[in-house]
């Protein structure tokens, strides 16, 4: 019976410790460890589930807390193109091991809240990016009177020209790479412009010339009639 009870009691005193960490490893720093009081008369195997109750509520809560930044943190990644599992073990190792395993203090809940942070703000930067791109395109295609069917090759780009942050959601979007496809559409487009630009000129050039041709044959033919003229009249 007695042994019964020393076993009874150490599981009291285990699951009041492992309170006692998670608490102190979810506060701030400077959290003063607060005492949790067991009658040791009341050793009931009710009192142990309550504590334990207790003890998962504060794992749960916590691990939710480091989920919703870890779910926040894997769909900037997507869009951004970047490695969702390379950027959870450089911002915390252990949040790339199983849930059960993870250490929820306030470090692994700050270190992810600091990435997405970061990468909310790299978000914003290629957005505007890409938006800036997209204005250049649209200016370029009517500009140059370009058929609906290329348009639409980069409909996924126009169509986040007015976007807000939290509207663009598709994977990749922007990425390095897509990025950097788009850049070189634009640039393709700047110089078919130029072209046809220096066409256009080439081609206005031509046509004055021709003009000018023209206007000094009709000269010389005009002034050949005349000269006949008087000398008809000079003879007659």
């Amino acid at each position: 019976m007695r042994k019964k009870k020393v076993e009874r009691w150490d599981q009291f005193v285990d699951v009041i410790e492992q309170i006692k960490k998670v608490a102190s490893e979810i506060r701030p720093a400077d959290f003063v460890p607060f005492r949790i009081h067991v009658d040791q008369s009341d050793q009931s195997l009710r009192k142990l589930e309550e504590l334990t109750k207790e003890l998962q509520s504060l794992q749960s809560d916590r691990l939710k807390q480091v989920m919703e930044h870890l779910n926040t943190l894997h769909s900037l990644c997507e869009v951004l193109g970047v490695d969702f599992k390379q950027t959870v073990n450089e911002v915390h190792p252990s949040l790339g091991e199983a849930d059960e395993s993870k250490n929820l203090s306030n470090c692994t809940i700050e270190s992810p809240a600091s990435a997405t942070s970061r990468l909310r703000e790299l978000k914003v930067q290629r957005m505007s990016q890409l938006q800036d791109l997209a204005s250049s395109m649209l200016e370029l295609w009517n500009l140059m009177d370009t058929p609906l069917e290329e348009q639409q090759m980069f409909q996924n780009v126009t169509c986040n020209i007015a976007a807000s942050e939290h509207e663009i959601t598709e994977p990749n979007t922007l990425s390095i790479d897509f990025l950097s496809y788009v850049e070189s559409e634009v640039l393709r487009l700047e110089q078919l412009k130029a072209s046809k630009m220096k066409d256009l000129v080439i081609k206005k050039k031509t046509e004055l010339e021709e003009h000018r041709r023209r206007a000094h044959l009709f000269g010389e033919e005009g002034y050949a009639a005349e000269f006949r003229d008087e000398a008809i009249e000079a003879v007659g």
